[in-house]
């Protein structure tokens, strides 16, 4: 499949919106756990459960907002294809995404054509998002997690 400049061109504009878009979906989700973290009145065991949870869906969403972005690619902009047996759908593309995302690389579905550009800024995004996440669960538990001494019995 040949490339064209105006192909690369699309990828990357088309990438660059996808990753604004992630990032501000992140953020939005950090934002909104750091709120309910503070207002919540439960253990700190249950709101560092309830941040886990809620990153995990951020995750999906993240790669889920990808995946539409491949569909749009492939589909609508024709800058690319991806090798598979069969035709691909949503869920292909969400699979695909997924293991861009977390830089798994099954290989068994792989982007061709000026998609590959796509798919090879993905992983920087989902690395960098997924770092966020690990600081701001270890910021989390930080603050509901603090060392409380024993109290001593007395003899």
């Amino acid at each position: 499949m040949e490339v064209t400049l105006l192909d690369s061109f699309a990828a990357l504009i088309l990438a660059l919106i996808l990753i604004a878009a992630v990032v501000g979906v992140h953020f939005q989700a950090l934002r909104i756990l750091s709120t309910w973290q503070q207002e919540w009145r439960a253990s700190g065991h249950a709101k560092i459960l309830l941040i886990i949870f809620g990153l995990i869906a951020a995750h999906v969403l993240e790669a889920a907002i990808f995946a539409v972005g491949f569909g749009i690619a492939v589909r609508g902009l024709k800058i690319g294809a991806f090798t598979s047996s069969r035709v691909m759908d949503f869920r292909d593309f969400f699979y695909f995404s997924l293991e861009t995302y977390t830089t798994q690389g099954v290989g068994d579905i792989y982007a061709i054509g000026a998609l590959r550009l796509i798919a090879s800024l993905e992983p920087v995004a989902g690395l960098i998002l997924i770092g966020w996440s690990t600081s701001f669960t270890f910021l989390m538990m930080g603050r509901d997690w603090i060392e409380r001494p024993t109290r001593q019995k007395r003899p």
